[in-house]
C-alpha cells in the first residue's frame, strides 16, 4: 500500500511566542510530524546528499558539501562554521519542473496532501501550498538547504528566524502582498518544513535538537530528532540547530529544509499546520 495522510502522527505540537496583534491573539505554531517521510524516501532523500559510493554515516561528501557555506537565514549569509552543499549540488536539488529530484517532488506532495487535508479538517475553504519564490526573499536565498552539523561544529549555530513577511526588502513580492505579520489573514503564511534524514539518530545521546525559542518566557522547546521526522513550523520563530554530542563521533546530523508558502483560499483565517484536537505539548 502507499502512503496516506492517516499515516501522519504528531510527535510534538506547541505554540510559542503569543502576543496581541492588529486587535487579535497571535501565535507561532510548529508541530514535529512522523509518518510523513518513510524509510523509503528518507533513503531517497538522503541519495541526493551524497555520491553513490559514499557511506553516509562517515561524514558530509566533499564532493557534494563543503565548509562554511550553510545558509538558512533572511540574510543569506553563511554560516560562520559547518558544512553547505556546493552550489551545482543546491541547484540541482532546488531544480523544478521536469527536473525536480523524484524524492523532492514526492515530499512536495507529501506536505501539500497533509496541509490540504488539515485545512479540511479544520472547516477551511483550502489551501496552495507553494516553494518560496525568488520575488520574496531574492536569489541568495534558496527555497530548499541541506545541513549536515557534526560534534566538531561546538557552539557555531546561534539564533536565527529563516524569514519573516514584516520584514522583507523591497520587491516584486512586497509590491503585492505589502509587509504584514506572518499568520495575517487573507495573507501568505511563512512556513518551514525540516525533514531529519539520518538513518539512525540515538537519543538523547547523540542530541542534535532543534531549539525553538519562546521569548515572552525566555523557555526553550527541544525538537528531537529521529530518522525521517518533519517539523513543520512558521518562518518567524526563533530557532538554532544544536550540533551533535561526543557520543555521535563524526558522524553528522543530516536535514533538509524546504521553505514554504501557504495560500489560503479563506481570507479570514491563516491556514492551520495542525490537525485539530491534537494535544498541545506547549
Amino acid at each position: 500500500p502507499g502512503w496516506a495522510v492517516s499515516d501522519v502522527t504528531p510527535a510534538l505540537h506547541a505554540v510559542l511566542d503569543g502576543a496581541a496583534v492588529g486587535g487579535r491573539w497571535d501565535v507561532s505554531s510548529l508541530v514535529a510530524l512522523d509518518g510523513l517521510v518513510d524509510e523509503k524516501l528518507r533513503a531517497g532523500l538522503l541519495s541526493l546528499l551524497h555520491g553513490p559510493s559514499w557511506p553516509p554515516e562517515k561524514g558530509a561528501d566533499p564532493a557534494y558539501w563543503c565548509d562554511g557555506s550553510f545558509s538558512d537565514t533572511l540574510s543569506g549569509e553563511p554560516a560562520s562554521s559547518g558544512v553547505g552543499l556546493r552550489p551545482a549540488r543546491l541547484a540541482a536539488l532546488c531544480a523544478e519542473g521536469r527536473d525536480t529530484p523524484p524524492a523532492v517532488a514526492e515530499l512536495e506532495a507529501r506536505v501539500g496532501a497533509y496541509l490540504r487535508a488539515v485545512d479540511a479538517a479544520s472547516g477551511g475553504g483550502g489551501v496552495d501550498v507553494c516553494r518560496m519564490p525568488e520575488a520574496a526573499l531574492g536569489p541568495e536565498v534558496t527555497p530548499l538547504a541541506a545541513n549536515a552539523p557534526v560534534s566538531s561544529d561546538g557552539e557555531a549555530y546561534g539564533w536565527h528566524i529563516d524569514a519573516d513577511p514584516a520584514l522583507l526588502p523591497p520587491s516584486p513580492w512586497t509590491d503585492c502582498f505589502g509587509r504584514y505579520p506572518n499568520r495575517s489573514p487573507g495573507k501568505p503564511r511563512f512556513v518551514t518544513a525540516l525533514v531529519y534524514l539520518s538513518p539512525e539518530w540515538r537519543w538523547p545521546e547523540w542530541g542534535a535538537q532543534t531549539r525553538c525559542l519562546d521569548p515572552p518566557t525566555g523557555e526553550v522547546l527541544a525538537v528531537p530528532p529521529a530518522p525521517g521526522r518533519l517539523l513543520l513550523m512558521d518562518q518567524d520563530i526563533s530557532h538554532a540547530v544544536t550540533a551533535p554530542a561526543a557520543a555521535a563521533g563524526d558522524t553528522p546530523r543530516y536535514s533538509l529544509v524546504l521553505k514554504l508558502c501557504l495560500h489560503s483560499h479563506r481570507g479570514s483565517v491563516a491556514p492551520p499546520l495542525a490537525m485539530p484536537g491534537w494535544r498541545r505539548s506547549g
